[in-house]
């Protein structure tokens, strides 16, 4: 099964690039700020305009300024540039700080807590290794808002210091909902689609090569209780792994909370992997390399490569 060719929407202004027209439409207004054409098929030719006679015009009272627009959904890309577009003001104490502020109030806040390559709260001293972990800190213990990033929908005061988890937080939003999830779905759809084909391509390899062998009586052990979920037709092989199952599968069910982000996990294993991004451990380390992760799965892979690289470097004996 083939996958569709892609089609791909260039800015000529910035060169960005596009999977949908109106992602397009939306960069081109909001940053480069042009106007949509008006939508009236009406065509008035300058004959025709006549200009209002001076009797009857009418001196009308200066219009308020209107109200901001609420910011319509778009890409991740430009959603993270749109978040940050009113920081402006540079940070002056050190020239290879690279982090921006609204106002010099602001800015004042994060000089205050340099401390040379590392950073130290202004209000307790507690160190930390970057700033996003400063800034965390002092929303969370002190309720002080130096540079982090506000939900743009009216009304919610949702805040974070990462981009990425507002981006994930806008999924709550039913105007912001489709947008956030319609990259996932259509990677979980072409993911689907591969491995149905490997699988079908596997199932005819299989049967072209393995001859027909009579069926034998699988002889079953009396102290296995297999057990099958009655939603989705999975076996498992006792009761409590089906229990397992339906609590996190079905239910939703997950216990473990992440204290720093506030990420729920269904599993101990996932949520110790998961702390590990705030913390920079990588305690996992390949025996051939200097390669280090956090993540067991991750180390498999690599490891992995390694075999394959030995396997090909090996010559065969010829007898």
């Amino acid at each position: 099964m083939e996958l569709p060719a892609r089609i791909v929407y260039v800015c000529s202004l910035c060169l960005r690039q596009y999977d949908l027209l109106e992602d397009l439409r939306g960069h081109m207004m909001f940053f480069h700020g042009y106007k949509p054409l008006p939508t009236s098929g009406v065509k008035q030719s300058n004959a025709k305009q006549t200009e209002t006679p001076l009797s009857k015009r009418v001196s009308m009272p200066p219009l308020s300024p209107s109200p901001p627009a609420e910011l319509q959904p778009m890409p991740f890309k430009d959603f993270r540039l749109a978040l940050r577009v009113n920081m402006r003001v540079p940070c002056a104490e050190i020239s290879g700080c690279v982090y921006k502020f609204e106002d010099a109030n602001k800015q004042t806040l994060h000089a205050k807590c340099h401390k040379g390559e590392t950073y130290s709260c202004s209000e307790c001293g507690l160190e930390q290794a970057n700033w996003r972990r400063c800034s965390a800190h002092l929303w969370k213990e002190h309720q002080i808002d130096v540079d982090l990033l506000q939900c743009p929908v009216a009304g919610c005061d949702y805040k974070s210091p990462l981009s990425a988890l507002v981006w994930r937080h806008m999924r709550v939003h039913k105007k912001w909902r489709t947008r956030v999830l319609r990259r996932e779905l259509w990677r979980r759809r072409v993911q689907k689609q591969q491995q149905q084909q490997q699988q079908l391509l596997l199932d005819e390899a299989t049967n072209s090569q393995a001859p027909l062998q009579p069926a034998t009586e699988v002889k079953k052990n009396k102290y296995y209780a297999e057990k099958t979920c009655e939603i989705c037709q999975q076996k498992f092989v006792n009761g409590k792994t089906l229990s397992k199952h339906v609590k996190t599968v079905h239910n939703k069910i997950k216990p473990f909370i992440c204290n720093v982000c506030g990420k729920k996990t269904a599993r101990k294993a996932s949520l110790i992997i998961h702390m590990r991004q705030h913390t920079g451990e990588k305690p996992l380390k390949c025996e051939h390399c200097k390669f280090a992760t956090r993540d067991p799965s991750s180390l498999f892979k690599h490891r992995q490569r390694h075999l394959k690289e030995a396997v090909a470097t090996t010559v065969p004996l010829t007898s």
